[in-house]
């Protein structure tokens, strides 16, 4: 009881100097000041994901990425159409902000992330657009302007707000929410898709300036363990090509390509990937289609096994034209080589021996 008295008393200090204006907070940090440690100022996923440090594609390459044009990456105009002399370009407020505070379009957040405006480009529905809902919906100005810490990637821990369960925070009753709700992430069985190109051709971007992939692959999805949660998650895959060698990366992935409806137990479970894998030990991710002169994709749910850098099976293709001409003639892709000479995975972990063999059965129980 006295306990319970101490608190209430202080508890009424606290309101009494708060209505008296006795006591005072700190604003928060200004835009200006948290923006230039932000991911958008400071663009340090592409440090974290290219860097020799980190297992990353400057492994092969040996190039800095100071020597290249990613840090200084800006799609042609300020958002009030003002030219940008990539030459000069500094991330700063303008990119964003025709004027300073105005709302900002989702047609300015796509003109930078390009694999979600391409995800509406290739007819992918998702019940939040559908919904009227809009980026920064969802997104908070934190995750724009930054928060005065550095984030290795929009990946890390603590870089973004932005989470199903910040709406959906109770779930339907049904079979599939009651076994996976605790170990399976919304992703995993509300994606239709992920996408990703496929063998960036990085000749064209370091003597050219060129981005140039061969394909741009759609219409499945990797499933990760995604680290910090340990849930199992959407992922996809980025590859790349430089003087013969080549190499893949994988990575946890939110696509905006969602269904309000799950996936069927048969799109995980004893698929042709996971039947594939118990029989041959494989999981055939691309072919090289010589009659087409193109990459084939594997469609569907693809697990990402423990063994994962022994069992996928890629083939790579090399672009022959000059990598300093930005247009792209479709018959100098010839095949390269199979497999990946260095892999990389980030910010996730293989699915574990006791998952992949939940895969390979039906009714499979908590």
């Amino acid at each position: 009881m006295r306990r319970w008295h101490g608190a209430a008393t202080a508890l009424m200090v606290f309101l009494a100097l708060t209505l008296l204006g006795g006591l005072s907070f700190p604003a928060p940090p200004s835009p200006e000041e948290t923006f230039p440690t932000s991911l958008h100022s400071l663009r340090l996923g592409k440090v974290t994901w290219y860097s020799k440090a980190k297992g990353g594609f400057e492994a092969i390459t040996n190039i800095p990425i100071k020597n290249l044009e990613c840090l200084t990456c800006h799609p042609g105009t300020k958002a009030d159409g003002t030219p940008i002399d990539p030459a000069r370009y500094v991330p700063d407020c303008t990119d964003c902000h025709a004027k300073p505070g105005d709302k900002v379009a989702d047609a300015t957040c796509l003109k930078c992330h390009r694999r979600q405006a391409l995800e509406i480009g290739l007819g992918y529905s998702d019940v939040h657009r559908a919904k009227g809902l809009r980026c920064m919906d969802c997104h908070t100005t934190r995750e724009m302007h930054g928060d005065g810490k550095k984030y290795a990637s929009w990946l890390a821990p603590g870089a973004m707000d932005a989470a199903c369960e910040n709406c959906h925070r109770t779930l339907a009753r049904n079979p599939a929410h009651d076994i996976h709700a605790a170990t399976v992430h919304c992703t995993s069985c509300h994606a239709q898709s992920v996408i990703s190109c496929y063998s960036c051709h990085f000749e064209s971007e370091v003597e050219g300036k060129i981005k140039r992939a061969h394909a741009t692959l759609r219409d499945f999805l990797l499933l990760v363990r995604r680290q910090g949660t340990g849930k199992v998650y959407s992922g996809t895959l980025m590859t790349l090509t430089y003087k013969g060698r080549s190499f893949l990366a994988i990575a946890p992935y939110r696509a905006h390509t969602i269904t309000r409806t799950g996936r069927a137990c048969t799109d995980c479970h004893q698929n042709a990937t996971i039947m594939e894998y118990a029989k041959t030990g494989k999981i055939r991710l691309t072919s090289w289609d010589a009659s087409k002169r193109t990459i084939v994709i594997t469609k569907g749910v693809i697990p990402v096994p423990p063994d994962w850098q022994k069992a996928f099976q890629l083939d790579f293709p090399n672009y022959t034209g000059d990598p300093k001409v930005a247009q792209t003639d479709p018959t100098k892709w010839v095949f390269l080589k199979s497999g990946a000479d260095a892999t990389q995975m980030l910010y996730a972990d293989p699915l574990t021996k006791e998952q992949i063999e939940k895969l390979k059965r039906l009714g499979v129980k908590k």
